[in-house]
């Protein structure tokens, strides 16, 4: 086979009918509907009402399948079934660029709306987000690859999600499988792979611990008054802090300091008691043991929060999105 330096195809990706496609849209609408049941139930729990939690779930769940079918009705009557796409694999690296204008206005009104944005750098292109107009992937990453050779697709990967699916046309999908092959070897992209520990073990730690970190700030509306607005917003960009963008860290510190400063508010604030004579008290003088240990893990928990949230703004914690693109090669 002679040595080819850059191969370049137009191809029209089929959407529904792809089990590729199709597939990594239900994966992507399960992780979302778990995230909301997640972040539900932590303060459903939290405050105590988590009697309520199976019907919200339930009805979750009927709003992400609703969503999950209009996705599959957008791919087959808007666009068809089909979408054009433009592949190229170079000595560089992988390029994938949309060339169908119904995706591009589709991002655009998108973003208009506020539901889309990010780097249009980011790797995940074919899986699901088709409205990308260019995406690339340097063979000095770190990424394995998977061959579907009944699909004429190749699959590059991370250590826990697809980046990109290179769709092929029958005739080039052994000269694109073999530039492939041949460059991720000469380059070391899989070995590094090999060597580069999954995010993603780490990642759903750290988030579990947020969420309990987050459980004692939402049983302090019952002890102090306090707002479930703030706890709530604490743990939504703390989670956004882990997964997405190290700056949403600075939603969350002053977020802490103005629940500190509610605490101190609350817990010093006079209260009177009427029965034969008025008795005035703080209302930390009144607090049973049960609330104490409430208390003390509620300020436990802020530390942590906000230590993690200091940690991410000073670039020593590296959210799972960044750190995904950082082994694109970038």
């Amino acid at each position: 086979m002679p040595d080819v330096k850059t191969l370049s195809w137009v191809i029209k990706v089929p959407l529904m009918t792809n089990p590729l496609i199709s597939g990594a849209w239900f994966k992507a609408m399960g992780a979302a509907y778990l995230l909301c049941m997640f972040m539900l139930g932590t303060v459903f729990i939290g405050t105590g009402e988590w009697e309520g939690l199976p019907m919200i779930a339930g009805i979750f769940a009927l709003a992400t399948g609703g969503i999950a079918l209009v996705g599959l009705l957008i791919m087959l009557v808007v666009f068809g079934n089909r979408f054009k796409a433009r592949f190229t694999v170079s000595e560089r690296g992988v390029v994938y660029e949309g060339l169908d204008n119904r995706a591009r206005s589709l991002a655009r009104m998108g973003v208009m709306a506020g539901f889309s944005g990010g780097d249009s750098q980011a790797a995940d292109p074919g899986p699901v987000d088709t409205s990308r107009e260019r995406v690339s992937l340097d063979w000095g990453g770190a990424f394995s690859v998977r061959y579907k050779p009944r699909r004429h697709t190749v699959v590059l990967r991370n250590q826990w999600r697809d980046l990109m699916h290179l769709y092929c046309t029958a005739d080039n999908y052994g000269a694109v499988r073999a530039h492939v092959e041949k460059m991720i070897r000469e380059k070391g992209t899989r070995t590094r792979s090999a060597k580069r520990p999954s995010v993603l073990p780490k990642a759903i730690g750290v988030t579990l611990l947020v969420m309990l970190a987050c459980l004692p700030l939402l049983a302090l509306n019952d002890i102090t008054r306090l707002d479930l607005f703030a706890p709530i917003l604490i743990l939504a960009f703390s989670l956004a802090t882990i997964w997405l963008i190290p700056l949403f860290g600075w939603v969350v510190l002053p977020s802490v300091g103005y629940v500190l400063v509610q605490l101190a508010v609350g817990l010093t604030e006079y209260r009177e008691f009427k029965l034969v004579n008025t008795y005035r008290y703080r209302s930390y003088e009144m607090l049973d043991s049960g609330e104490w240990i409430i208390l003390l893990l509620a300020l436990a928990a802020l530390f942590y929060l906000a230590r993690l949230s200091w940690r991410a703004v000073r670039g020593r914690l590296v959210p799972v999105l960044m750190q995904d693109m950082m082994g694109t090669g970038d």
